[in-house]
């Protein structure tokens, strides 16, 4: 387990995008005209000097590290019934009626998120007040992003359909309270001056551009076309890719919300669009969610692709084992032969299910008390053909063991 420093940069760069994103699958969606990074904080260690010399920045070099590991999960969907559970889970612990307590659920996401250099989840709704809400228009506690950042999280991609549920001040409460936490975030923005920088943070001394985008807002509109990174048009969010390497990224990643829910195969668009993506060198790595099911893993002419994490945490009302399946990977990216030059070497997954009451997160590679032992080798057995559908296995998908 890595050490981590957790840093977002900031440097803006002449040319950055101003373009408007198309909108998703409702007129009345209204896309971001460029969409950069928001968080303004740094959660812990010193930013390098730019007027160091050059016999210190050649040190920096030197101590830069070789390989650099990515986990990213899927959605983290906070349903009335979740905040029920995290509310007797405080009321246990403390006694106090008001509080939230959604460290169980999270648990078993623990080891994993510490076994790599950073973690990125997707926190699909918005921080809001009490009372809370659910469908169609969400508000959670930020209690969240305290037990998120507790289990290891470095950061969250915002951009949802359910982004603006809670208005600007929903978007506006939700990145203050990220910050406060010490989370990175990208995908929605405060200022238009926010959205115009380059999504990049920066851990143990590696950049990572995170380029995200949502299909759709759920038929609301955003206050401002720069608010949410919405469209998953596929040459503006390679220009954007570009942008976040020419800004300083290392290593450049497409998180894309899109597809079609409760299925187990990409639609002909993600398949498309992923391809895109691949194909125009602007991306190391590609993932998605919003499906709240597992998709299929590609190896796309050495592009990785990961068409559906399914949920991380949810409870969904809709009756089906697949909502309550997911999947996280962990990329590890390796420096190549030329400096700079960073690909993946090795991708991992670990398979879980979502137990039924009290919901926690439990991985199925093993039996265990987490589950039934007949419900933890049944969803392996399904979850794995799915992920597989496309050769992944074959091609070089490894399970995530831990050490």
């Amino acid at each position: 387990m890595h050490q981590r420093v957790a840093l977002v940069t900031r440097s803006l760069t002449a040319g950055l995008l101003g373009i408007a994103l198309l909108s998703g699958c409702s007129a009345t969606d209204t896309p971001n005209q460029n969409s950069q990074s928001s968080a303004q904080h740094t959660p812990s260690g010193t930013a390098s000097n730019p007027d160091s010399t050059g016999a210190e920045n050649a040190d920096v070099d030197r101590d830069q590290p070789k390989d650099f590991s990515l986990m990213v999960t899927g959605d983290v969907l906070l349903h009335p019934a979740l905040l029920d559970e995290a509310k007797t889970s405080a009321q246990a612990q403390s006694g106090n009626g008001e509080d939230y307590d959604f460290s169980p659920l999270l648990a078993g996401l623990k080891p994993y998120a510490q076994d790599a250099d950073a973690a990125l989840c997707n926190l699909e709704t918005p921080i809001g007040k009490p009372p809370y809400s659910g469908y169609p228009r969400f508000t959670v506690p930020e209690q969240i992003l305290a037990d998120l950042k507790d289990v290891g999280y470095d950061g969250c991609t915002t951009a949802t359909n359910h982004t603006v549920d809670a208005g600007t001040s929903g978007v506006n409460r939700t990145l203050d309270a990220l910050e406060e936490h010490g989370l990175f975030a990208t995908g929605s923005y405060r200022t238009h001056k926010d959205s115009q920088k380059p999504p990049i943070m920066e851990i143990d001394g590696v950049k990572l551009g995170v380029v995200t985008s949502t299909f759709s807002l759920n038929g609301l509109a955003a206050d401002a076309n720069w608010q949410v990174d919405t469209g998953v048009d596929a040459q503006r969010l390679i220009n954007r890719g570009k942008a976040a390497k020419k800004a300083g990224a290392q290593i450049v990643v497409a998180a894309i919300h899109d597809g079609t829910e409760y299925t187990n195969r990409p639609t002909a668009e993600q398949q498309n669009l992923g391809h895109a993506l691949a194909d125009s060198g602007a991306f190391d790595f590609i993932y998605m969610h919003h499906t709240h099911s597992v998709l299929p893993i590609e190896k796309y002419d050495g592009t990785w692709i990961v068409y559906g994490l399914g949920n991380s945490v949810a409870k969904h009302a809709t009756k089906t084992i697949l909502n309550r399946e997911g999947i996280s990977v962990k990329a590890t990216f390796s420096e190549g032969k030329k400096p700079g030059d960073w690909e993946v070497s090795k991708l991992e997954w670990v398979p879980h299910q979502l137990s039924k009451s009290p919901v926690k997160w439990c991985e199925v590679f093993d039996v265990s008390d987490c589950l039934p032992a007949a419900d933890s080798k049944a969803s392996l057995a399904r979850t794995k053909a799915t992920v597989n559908a496309y050769g992944a296995i074959d091609d070089g998908l490894q399970p995530w063991r831990l050490d």
